[in-house]
C-alpha cells in the first residue's frame, strides 16, 4: 500500500505543488492535492477533510500565499486534531506570527530561489515516515503470525 501524503497549499503556488507532488511520487508517494480531483456536487471541505483522514501525513506548503489562505489553515487544524504528523515547508523569512497553529513547531525552510533543497528534504522525510510505517505492519505481520501459530498448537493440544 502507497504512504499517502495530502498536499495542503495556495492554489496560488501550483508550480511549487507540482514540484512536491513529483518528487513525492518518485519516492513512492501517493499524492493528494484537492484541486486535482475533481467530485462534482461533493462539499469541498467533506472531501477536503476526507482526503487528510486518509493521509499518513499532511505537507503543508506555508509560502506568503499558504500563510494568508484561510483553507490552509482549516487544513492544518484538521490535521493537527486527527493527529496527523505534520510536514511544514515554511517560506524563507516568514513571520513566525504567521504560522499559526504551527508556530514553535520545527520546520523545512522553503526558499523560492532554491525550492529543490527544500522538496528534497521533504521528500526524504516521507520517505524515512514511509520506511517506518513499513516496519510497524511487519512488525504486526509477525505478531499476528505467532498468535496464530500459538492458537493453531493451543487448538492441537485440545
Amino acid at each position: 500500500m502507497p504512504y499517502k501524503v495530502f498536499i495542503s497549499h495556495s492554489t496560488r503556488d501550483q508550480g511549487l505543488v507540482i514540484a512536491l507532488a513529483n518528487l513525492l511520487t518518485k519516492y513512492g508517494a501517493a499524492v493528494f492535492v484537492a484541486e486535482w480531483y475533481v467530485a462534482p456536487g461533493e462539499k469541498l471541505n467533506k472531501k477536503v477533510f476526507t482526503q487528510i483522514d486518509n493521509s499518513d501525513c499532511v505537507a503543508v506548503l506555508l509560502t506568503r500565499n499558504g500563510t494568508r489562505s484561510n483553507w490552509v489553515q482549516h487544513e492544518i487544524g484538521h490535521a493537527l486534531r486527527s493527529r496527523k504528523p505534520l510536514i511544514p515547508l515554511v517560506e524563507k523569512g516568514t513571520d513566525p506570527k504567521e504560522l499559526g497553529a504551527l508556530q514553535g513547531r520545527e520546520y523545512i525552510q522553503y526558499d523560492p530561489d532554491r525550492p529543490q533543497e527544500a522538496l528534497v528534504r521533504t521528500a526524504t522525510y516521507v520517505g524515512s515516515l514511509k520506511l517506518k510505517k513499513e516496519e510497524q505492519e511487519k512488525a504486526l505481520l509477525i505478531a499476528g503470525g505467532i498468535m496464530a501459530f500459538l492458537l493453531l498448537l493451543h487448538g492441537t493440544k485440545s
